[in-house]
């Protein structure tokens, strides 16, 4: 499971930041699209660890130490609370 933050941005639309993958940061315009996206990019990034043999960040470690053949990301999200 990777945590994945979505916030309202001042000049509209939402970002989507991870503290598990570095690198993964998404703007949506609405909440769902940036969560989409989110989920596109981490799948991307996990790609591209593989491919180039770098050092996977650990939350990506223990997702893939479960012996499948399908890779299922849960991405709780947190959102911002209207004032």
């Amino acid at each position: 499971m990777l945590n994945v933050k979505v916030e309202a941005l001042d000049e509209g639309g939402f970002l989507a930041t991870s503290p598990d993958v570095p690198g993964l940061v998404v703007q949506g315009r609405t909440q769902a699209e940036a969560m989409e996206l989110a989920q596109s990019n981490a799948r991307i990034l996990m790609e591209v660890y593989l491919s180039e043999k770098l050092p996977l960040p650990t939350a990506l470690r223990r997702v893939l130490k479960r012996k499948t053949k399908t890779l299922t990301l849960s991405l709780p999200v947190f959102l911002p609370v209207p004032a």
